[in-house]
């Protein structure tokens, strides 16, 4: 008798973490209804497949609410990234200056196609390609569906509404 492997709801990711989750992001087949990045330090990613303009064009042309919570920008890099994202009717920004969790939500129609990630990796390209970054990718299947839910939970109430994250655009765009 052969036994049939248990589908996956949780992996271990030892190689750029954050860019896995970002192909994840870009070529889902199935519509997002939302999508949420916890991370203390943001860039462009402007030589990346995945910059912070590409997502943004994603985000608003399959009109996905999506929250993000990073400190308050101070280097160059940080202005430029958030300068890519303020603007969009889609996008949501909030400062906390306590955030340090790293944490990559997205929410799909069907929520066996949601996904999570969280680890050490920041959106930024040191992170992406040169740091040694570790993860784990939640999938919203089996026990894994519990945990997503917990960490879909904590990136968009919990952390979106502690009186350290200040509200500095709110999302403006409504679905029809």
């Amino acid at each position: 008798m052969t036994e049939t492997p248990l589908r996956r709801y949780v992996e271990l990711i030892t190689e750029r973490p954050v860019e896995r989750f970002l192909v994840r992001v870009f070529l889902r087949a199935s519509q997002l209804n939302g999508l949420f990045i916890v991370s203390p330090y943001l860039a462009t990613l402007s030589d990346s497949p995945y910059s912070l303009e590409k997502l943004r064009s994603k985000v608003e042309s399959n009109r996905i609410p999506t929250y993000i919570v990073t400190r308050d920008p101070v280097a160059s890099y940080q202005l430029e990234a958030m300068e890519a994202l303020v603007g969009s009717p889609w996008i949501e920004v909030r400062y906390n200056s306590c955030v340090h969790a790293k944490v990559y939500v997205a929410a799909a129609e069907r929520d066996t196609d949601s996904f999570a990630l969280f680890g050490s990796g920041n959106l930024t390209f040191r992170s992406i390609y040169s740091n040694v970054e570790l993860a784990m990718m939640v999938y919203s299947q089996g026990p894994g569906r519990e945990i997503w839910r917990d960490l879909h939970y904590w990136a968009s109430v919990r952390l979106r509404t502690l009186k350290e994250s200040r509200l500095i655009q709110p999302i403006r765009a409504r679905r029809r």
